[in-house]
């Protein structure tokens, strides 16, 4: 055997040992949302441009990938620098990478507000992560406004895709899961909530997401029911 071939043979070894184990990381991936995020994501800060590691020093951000992974109609309400939306756009991006022909809608009061945490949040996270290895093929398309208002994912079909409010709009879909941005901004939210329930015993997902103004919206009245009543701006 020449030194060339023996060269080629060992190069290959070596980049099935890393195809092994890239294919190891990512069934661990694939089973928790919470380790891909503290392994690979990271985020923006816009006021400074900075580009940032994900803090894992803050417990309630796993626990809200916890919820998130397991609850199937979930309401999360926020407040300023939870990184909530962040958390959202990581599941939404996680779930269409590893899962295979998922509808994932983001739903906000316009199409242009939706199309911000598909075009600025899920397509950053998949654009910046720290391995750049491990990037996943997608296809994105614009909105009439220019702005990326949905991701399909070549290597399981699924898609993130942005939408306005509107119980016609959610009726309109066979969604795998719904994500319902500033739920309480939204004036058609009710409407539109009820129109998507009969999913979840289908096995959908609804995540309802929200600052609120208190004490009335759908965010509110969910919040009360569980005895959380307190508003602060």
């Amino acid at each position: 055997m020449s030194t060339a071939q023996l060269r080629r043979i060992m190069a290959l070894e070596d980049r099935t040992t890393v195809a092994r184990g890239d294919h190891a990381q990512d069934r661990a991936w694939q089973a928790d949302c919470w380790t891909w995020v503290c392994d690979q994501v990271q985020t923006v800060d816009e006021a400074t441009q900075a580009v940032r590691r994900w803090p894992t020093d803050k417990p309630y951000l796993q626990e809200v990938f916890q919820a998130l992974q397991t609850e199937r109609l979930l309401a999360i309400p926020k407040s300023r620098r939870m990184l909530l939306s962040w958390c959202v756009a990581m599941y939404l991006s996680w779930r269409a990478r590893y899962f295979p022909n998922q509808l994932l809608l983001v739903q906000s009061a316009t199409e242009t507000k939706a199309a911000y945490l598909v075009g600025e949040r899920c397509r950053f996270v998949e654009e910046h992560l720290v391995q750049p290895q491990y990037r996943r093929a997608y296809a994105s398309w614009r909105t009439k406004q220019g702005l990326i208002g949905k991701l399909r994912y070549q290597g399981t079909g699924s898609e993130i895709l942005s939408v306005a409010q509107g119980a016609d709009i959610v009726r309109s879909f066979t969604f795998s899961l719904l994500c319902m941005d500033e739920i309480e901004f939204q004036h058609e939210g009710a409407a539109a909530l009820v129109a998507a329930l009969p999913a979840v015993e289908k096995g959908a997902q609804i995540v309802l997401v929200s600052t609120s103004n208190g004490p009335s919206g759908p965010m509110a009245q969910l919040c009360k029911e569980v005895g959380f009543a307190r508003w602060a701006g």
